[in-house]
């Protein structure tokens, strides 16, 4: 790597509603499934760093949580991520489902984004599920935004189709500034591999578990070690609050822990390129979501943010 040549970089944090595509737009950028991605709010519960490497610039993506009303402690942690996301940041990208552009919580951006100096764009995403007018649909999106928020410009794109991608990367490789790579060239994220790991683990209780049950669930990676043959025996738990959830993730007969486990341990093999030897147990943490130091232990330290 020529780390004395200046290319274009900085860090582009990315902010938006439950559900607007933040981290399937993350996945476009990267061209690589990074961030978990769900129909269910709340996916995406810490800020992820993204990193976008071609041969003249590094730009660095912080995808975020959903802004949403604080419920409890996990809420406020998350909250906090995203405010903090916007510190010392080059740009910002605002995420707008094309689908759900009339939804008040819209406000709650709002107020994030007039304490921000950074320049803002703003992104229209899943242009690809309807026929739209581009004037009407801005003039319904401004409606939303308060006159002090300034963007520098529009994109409508796809997140899921790649449409417009390359545009909105090309427009911000030009608002950069000159500098050094903050990272190696074939470095994806700086998120440690237990965590991507744990990630892949709650997208299968995501995809697999219906209704409120994800939001309660957390997962804690034990271990991660090679045995003799190279295989990668992983050993973690899934937190949930109530017996009742418990018995619903193991399923009859074990049938639904199966399916996540069948489903984790392949994302988990492509993810690392080894076999997997995974174990699953599944533990009741009653309303850890608002207890301190259980927050602390899985990860939701908010001092670390």
């Amino acid at each position: 790597m020529e780390t004395s040549r200046l290319v274009k970089t900085g860090f582009v944090s990315i902010i938006g509603l439950p559900n607007a595509g933040k981290s399937s737009f993350l996945n476009a950028i990267i061209k690589d499934n990074l961030a978990i991605t769900s129909k269910k709010p709340q996916t995406t519960r810490k800020n992820l760093k993204g990193i976008y490497n071609d041969n003249d610039s590094q730009i660095i993506f912080v995808d975020t949580p959903g802004v949403h009303k604080v419920k409890n402690k996990l809420d406020d942690y998350m909250e906090k991520s995203i405010s903090k996301s916007m510190d010392n940041i080059d740009l910002i990208t605002v995420i707008v489902d094309v689908m759900t552009i009339d939804n008040d919580n819209i406000d709650k951006i709002n107020d994030l984004l007039i304490k921000s100096s950074a320049k803002k764009v703003l992104i229209i995403n899943k242009c690809d599920l309807l026929e739209y007018n581009e004037n009407d649909i801005i003039d319904k999106v401004k409606i939303k935004f308060d006159k002090r928020v300034l963007f520098e410009k529009i994109f409508f794109v796809s997140s899921l189709k790649k449409k417009n991608i390359n545009k909105v990367i090309e427009f911000i490789k030009n608002e950069l500034p000159e500098g050094h790579r903050y990272y190696d060239e074939e470095y994806m994220t700086d998120e440690p591999t237990k965590q991507i790991v744990a990630d892949i683990i709650r997208q299968q209780c995501l995809y697999k578990l219906n209704k409120e049950i994800p939001h309660g669930i957390v997962i804690v990676v034990n271990k991660m070690k090679k045995s003799k043959t190279k295989c990668m025996n992983i050993d973690a738990d899934i937190i949930c609050e109530k017996a009742s959830h418990k018995s619903i993730i193991i399923g009859k007969s074990g049938t639904m822990i199966k399916n996540i486990g069948t489903g984790a341990r392949i994302a988990i093999e492509k993810f690392i390129d080894c076999k997997v030897n995974l174990k699953l147990n599944v533990i009741i943490k009653e309303n850890w979501r608002d207890e301190n130091t259980l927050l602390i232990n899985y990860g939701f330290d908010t001092k670390l943010i």
